[in-house]
């Protein structure tokens, strides 16, 4: 390279360093705008946006009801005093079917996927969602629960269903052993009452189903009947809430014989959660451009304040 330029001639070579300048003069001065700009743009962007992909469930922390817990899609976040979501687990994994009980000394439960790969069974968090440990692999390879419940009255049940549809499974000790139960169809998600564990509700493609022998038998909740139904919850008072694709968000306070609907922001809800205690209702889902979002009403529906959106990355 040296040769070759030291026989170019004079006024070449002052004009190839010009043009080599002025090239590499225009790329900085490129970079520095686009910098200027995602400065600025970052400077601006909301708060309480986070990095997250898919939501796939909500819950508060059994000790101190001011944490929320947001699982999601590669990471495990936190809201507390309904501030911006921060990520608190150590490892990154899917959560999936995440429950967080509202009974004191009971762990969180999640099942999914480790970050290399795999199902990872059921799996529980005793320090908050920083680690987690496995509790069973259930099936081998081990079970993907995207629907499970755990029981409040009993905290020993806990119901899932298998997301490869290889079956609908109860543990009545924690996770030590399983047995398997009959189910109406693939399950999207699931509700044990927090009175009684033999009363059970499940959301398929065809609508909710009731169960009230502890999952061993099903009836269909004739509303909801041929209607999509995304997720269920139950309130600790025993209130049920529901969301499907035809109401919304809608409520019972008896079980599914009748429901009410709840005025909600413009979202497909897929996650809810219920503080009673604090009069609190948290949803999450996907709006109707695709963003992840994490909404709270504090009266009943009637407005709803942003807890964490992906809307702006």
């Amino acid at each position: 390279m040296f040769k070759v330029l030291t026989k170019t001639p004079p006024t070449k070579l002052v004009i190839l360093i010009i043009g080599i300048a002025l090239v590499i003069g225009g790329l900085a001065g490129v970079f520095l705008a686009n910098f200027a700009v995602n400065t600025h743009e970052n400077s601006e962007i909301n708060p309480r946006t986070v990095f997250w992909r898919h939501i796939h469930g909500l819950g508060f922390d059994p000790d101190n009801r001011n944490i929320l817990y947001i699982a999601t899609h590669g990471d495990f976040y936190w809201s507390v005093n309904d501030g911006p979501p921060s990520k608190v687990d150590e490892q990154r994994a899917d959560y999936m079917a995440f429950n967080a009980p509202y009974t004191r000394g009971v762990p969180l439960y999640a099942s999914g996927h480790p970050a290399t790969g795999g199902n990872t069974g059921l799996i529980k968090s005793t320090d908050g969602g920083k680690t987690w440990q496995q509790v069973s692999t259930v099936l081998d390879p081990p079970v993907d629960f995207h629907a499970m419940s755990i029981s409040r009255s009993d905290p020993n049940v806990i119901i899932g269903h298998d997301s490869a549809g290889r079956g609908l499974f109860k543990t009545t000790d924690s996770g030590k052993t399983w047995q398997t139960l009959e189910f109406p169809e693939f399950v999207s998600a699931l509700a044990i009452s927090p009175n009684d564990a033999n009363v059970v509700f499940a959301a398929t493609a065809k609508g909710v189903h009731q169960s009230m022998d502890g999952a061993n038998t099903w009836t269909q909740i004739e509303q909801y009947k041929g209607l999509p139904a995304l997720s269920l919850a139950f309130d600790e008072d025993g209130i049920l809430y529901a969301s499907t694709e035809e109401f919304g968000l809608t409520r019972s306070s008896n079980l599914g014989l009748s429901w009410d609907e709840i005025s909600t922001p413009e979202l497909t809800i897929m996650s809810i959660a219920i503080d009673a205690q604090n009069k609190a209702l948290y949803v999450a889902g996907y709006a109707p451009e695709g963003y992840q979002e994490v909404y709270k009403s504090s009266d009943d529906g009637n407005s709803w304040d942003l807890i964490g959106t992906n809307r702006e990355l």
